[in-house]
């Protein structure tokens, strides 16, 4: 009878020890495959606001972009419609210019005066500064008034005005539309964070599961760094 006893107990505390392993190895994988599902739940929702940041901001970015385009655009025709004036301007004043000049050529002084009285500004300042250089007598003096820095135009000074802020504006729409770029692509970055975030897990094998997940987590963080650097509205 003792002998049967012995006998029988050694199958019977394999089997618990064979079961009690089983057990272990599959609450170790419970615990591993819910520590897994924690840490990609964890990436997906950073990612999924990280995903919708980056198309707020290229949106944002976006809309920068037309607006200063438009205000390039505005600019430049402000500046056209000034040099138009401008050159209308300057068109008169070389004319009446030229009146004087033949006037006083042909000894006509009484109607020099009377067109050099009537000298538009800014001809006429600029005028009196080439008298002042002697140009009848003088071989170095300028040979018109507008040669000289008093002759400047208000429309000419505004056209040059405008195509200033014209091409401040349309540097600040190339800056705008390449952040915008660089937040879209960032939305790309953290959806394919999204996808290896999604698949973790899903292998059954815990190499690879780990793998994917790090794949992901360091796609975000890498995206999440250089996103930082980028300059926000």
């Amino acid at each position: 009878m003792g002998v049967s006893v012995r006998m029988s107990s050694e199958p019977v505390t394999t089997s618990n020890r064979f079961l009690d392993r089983l057990i272990s190895e599959e609450r170790r994988a419970e615990i591993f495959h819910k520590r897994i599902e924690i840490a990609s739940t964890v990436l997906l929702a950073l990612a999924t606001i990280a995903t919708a940041w980056g198309g707020y901001q290229s949106a944002k970015w976006g809309g920068e972009q037309t607006s200063h385009s438009a205000k390039s655009a505005t600019a430049i025709v402000k500046s056209g419609h000034f040099a138009n004036l401008a050159e209308q301007r300057l068109t008169l004043q070389v004319n009446v210019f030229s009146q004087y000049v033949e006037a006083v050529s042909k000894g006509n002084l009484t109607f020099a005066d009377f067109l050099a009285q009537r000298f538009p500004e800014p001809l006429k300042t600029a005028a009196v500064a080439w008298k002042k250089t002697d140009p009848w007598n003088n071989p170095d003096a300028p040979a018109t008034p507008f040669q000289l820095p008093e002759f400047v135009l208000a429309e000419t000074v505004q056209a040059e005005h405008w195509e200033q802020v014209a091409t401040i504006e349309a540097v600040a729409a190339e800056v705008a539309s390449e952040i915008s770029d660089r937040y879209l692509m960032f939305t790309i970055i953290f959806a394919s964070v999204l996808f290896f975030g999604g698949v973790s897990g899903k292998f059954g094998w815990q190499p690879l599961d780990i793998a994917v997940l790090l794949i992901g987590s360091i796609a975000f963080l890498i995206g999440l760094i250089v996103m930082f650097t980028t300059p926000i509205i």
